[in-house]
């Protein structure tokens, strides 16, 4: 009989920050946000008037300290206008935690988010530029690629460029 014994090592299941982070956010925030249910999407739909307590919830609590981008979307079939935001965290890796606002295209104004994350600004300004959406509270808020008297917001599908002989 041999004296040796096996030591097996356990190995806790790895678990994606990503996963972890959108469970504490439905927890958390129940009312104000929702699965992007759309075919091939993926995200969280959130409330415009909770975009910044939930964005300060993903970056002090849940640690997705990087906003990488800030992107307009013009959903002009359901009359509306969407900004999608990506927050990775750099210390934990993984994707990214994807939030979306919708707003109405008639009146599309979503809170900046320059005080939670001061990089959303130029990003913040090229959707203003493109999209036409207002970020409420952006410190200079202003074209950024066209120039001041453009008329229009070129990235919205109903754009049409004006004719000049």
């Amino acid at each position: 009989m041999s004296d040796t014994v096996e030591i097996q090592e356990v190995v806790a299941p790895a678990v994606d920050p990503v996963e972890a982070a959108t469970a504490a956010l439905k927890e958390h925030f129940p009312q104000d946000i929702a699965d992007d249910t759309r075919d091939r999407y993926t995200g969280l739909i959130v409330s415009a008037d909770r975009l910044v307590e939930v964005s300060e919830y993903v970056r002090d609590d849940l640690g997705f300290n990087y906003l990488s981008s800030v992107t307009g979307v013009d959903l002009i079939d359901d009359n509306k206008l969407e900004v999608v935001y990506h927050a990775f965290s750099i210390e934990k890796g993984g994707g990214p935690v994807v939030l979306k606002v919708q707003v109405d295209r008639d009146d599309p104004k979503v809170p900046s988010l320059v005080p939670v994350w001061p990089g959303a600004s130029f990003q913040e300004r090229e959707a203003w530029d493109l999209y036409g959406i207002q970020f409420e509270g952006h410190p200079d808020l202003r074209r950024i690629l066209l120039w001041e008297g453009f008329e229009g917001h070129p990235m919205r599908k109903d754009w049409r460029e004006p004719y000049y002989e």
